[in-house]
Order: C-alpha cells, then sequence, then structure tokens
C-alpha cells in the first residue's frame, strides 16, 4: 500500500509571534515617518508631499473613486485633497489620529463636498427649466424660428445690467448656490439674490415681448 507523504507543517508558535511583533513593528515605523513628512511638508518641503503622494495616493484615489464614481470629478479631488495636505499639515495632531486617517478625513470630506455641488447644479439646472417654462418659451418650432429664440435670449442677457447678467448666468448657466455667487464676486447674500430676481423679471418681460 502506497503511503502519501504529508508535507504540511505547522509553524512554532514562536516563530508566529516573531512574524507579528515584526509587522507591527513596521505599521508603527510606517506611521512615525508618514508624521515626520507631514511636519516636513507644514515647512514648507515639496520633496516630503511628493513622498507622500508616492506612498499612499493609490489608497486615496481610489477611495474618492468609490465616493463619485467619475474619474474625472476623482482626479480634480485628488489634486485639491494634496493642495489641502500642503496647506493643512501645520495643524495636523499625530496624538488625535493617524498621519493616514488624517489625510483620508480630508479627501472624503472634498469628495463629499464634490457630491454636494453635482446636486446643487442639478437643482439650479431645475429652476433654470422652470424659469424658462414660466417664460412660456415654446419649443417645439421650426429650426428658424428656435434659432431666434435663442439669439433673442442670448441678446436680452447680454442687455442686462452686467451684475445682473453675471449673476443669472453663474446661478443657472453653471448650476452656483446663491451662497457661492456672493462669495466668489465678494458681495452680500442678500444682494446677489435680489439680483437675480431682478434680472429674472426683466429677462421674462424681454422674452414675452419678443412673441407680441
Amino acid at each position: 500500500m502506497t503511503r502519501v507523504k504529508n508535507d504540511l507543517s505547522v509553524e512554532p508558535a514562536d516563530d508566529q509571534t516573531m512574524r507579528f511583533e515584526k509587522s507591527a513593528d513596521s505599521r508603527v515605523e510606517a506611521e512615525s515617518e508618514d508624521v515626520c513628512l507631514l511636519a516636513a511638508i507644514a515647512e514648507g518641503d515639496q520633496q516630503a508631499l511628493a513622498t507622500v503622494y508616492r506612498r499612499h495616493g493609490t489608497l486615496i484615489y481610489s477611495l474618492i473613486v468609490r465616493i463619485l464614481v467619475n474619474e474625472m470629478e476623482a482626479q480634480e479631488v485628488m489634486q485639491d485633497t494634496f493642495l489641502q495636505i500642503w496647506r493643512r499639515a501645520l495643524k495636523y495632531n499625530p496624538e488625535r489620529s493617524s498621519a493616514i486617517a488624517w489625510m483620508i478625513m480630508i479627501a472624503r470630506g472634498l469628495a463629499l463636498d464634490r457630491l454636494r455641488a453635482r446636486s446643487r447644479r442639478s437643482t439650479g439646472h431645475a429652476a433654470y427649466e422652470r424659469e424658462i417654462a414660466s417664460m412660456e418659451v415654446e419649443v417645439n418650432r421650426p429650426q428658424t424660428e428656435r434659432d431666434e429664440l435663442a439669439a433673442a435670449c442670448a441678446s436680452a442677457l447680454n442687455n442686462l445690467p452686467e451684475s445682473q447678467g453675471r449673476a443669472l448666468q453663474l446661478a443657472f448657466l453653471r448650476g452656483w448656490t446663491h451662497e457661492e455667487i456672493a462669495s466668489a464676486i465678494g458681495e452680500p447674500l442678500g444682494t446677489v439674490k435680489a439680483r437675480i430676481r431682478r434680472g429674472l423679471l426683466v429677462l421674462r418681460k424681454m422674452l414675452k415681448d419678443y412673441h407680441a
């Protein structure tokens, strides 16, 4: 009767313990290196930032892609993430979190901000469509009439005061919120809302005159 040789062997417990300790030591060493790199970044060391990118860029990018499911947006958020790491490295506190957890928190926050901005753009576009509908603009027209109507819309927008026209374009064509517009142009929020409201009233009147 042929006997099958059993090549399976159990690693001694002491060897397993040593291997685990080495793995733990490696993690502690890597974390210590990350803390030192962030300290160097805080002092303006660009090479340290590049090293952090090489060490953790793949992990951080994969997280951003999973959240956004859009590679183009993920690449933009990735750039913003490392820009924030560069700017905020001085505020990192190793007693509160590990370096990689701190960087992931920044990336996750920026990715979620991008998701919320995407939602606002969709809401802004829907509001724009409602405004166009309220102006009783007919879209089922011959191409020539649609072209004329498009030219009339562009002309009406261009004839608005610059402040009103710019606010309308940012709000409805780019999907910015009123708060984002106010921040970008350095005007009070109430002023921005009033400009958009007045601009819509003037635009509606111009287009109704076109239909008359």
